[in-house]
């Protein structure tokens, strides 16, 4: 018996590590190349470096952003300047109507490309009530626009990777 309650904290100490070791989350800037993850109330600027098809990316800013987005109103977020070959990032609680009932309350990913080329990436989620992260669909981003993406839960963590030309 005790071994097999040996072996359960093990293996439940091993699948922390393991979940801890995703949360690359930058705290000296710029960065230098990889990937990382951010924690839900983030504003980030990220630099692109072409390498082929593929670009990498190193964080040049990450803010705590406190203010819930309004899907209804659209608020204006990305800067009048953009940095060249940089994407702007507001990863952020937003709500529907004012948000009086639970069902109107979303996770959002508002990004803003500041390239002259089409990109495809990837993403991986932590929900609030998993330990895990999982792969999530993205829509992408297009040359010098802005588009968003929603969850309907609650999202704590975003990894960003695979930058591509698509």
């Amino acid at each position: 018996m005790k071994k097999i309650l040996l072996l359960f904290t093990v293996l439940i100490f091993s699948n922390r590590l393991i979940s801890q070791e995703r949360l690359n989350i930058p705290t000296k800037f710029p960065t230098d190349y990889g990937v990382f993850t951010f924690p839900l109330g983030s504003k980030i600027t990220l630099e692109l470096r072409e390498k082929g098809d593929k670009y990498e990316y190193r964080v040049l800013n990450i803010e705590p952003y406190e203010k819930y987005y309004s899907l209804d109103k659209r608020e204006k977020l990305f800067s009048e300047n953009p940095k060249e070959k940089t994407i702007e990032l507001f990863f952020m609680g937003a709500y529907y109507k004012e948000g009086k009932e639970d069902k109107d309350w979303k996770t959002v990913l508002n990004l803003r490309s500041n390239l002259d080329v089409s990109l495809s990436y990837k993403a991986d989620i932590k929900y609030y009530y998993k330990n895990e992260f999982e792969n999530t669909s993205i829509s992408g981003a297009f040359p010098h626009a802005s588009m968003t993406e929603i969850w309907q839960r609650k999202i704590d963590y975003i990894t960003l990777y695979d930058f591509e030309k698509k």
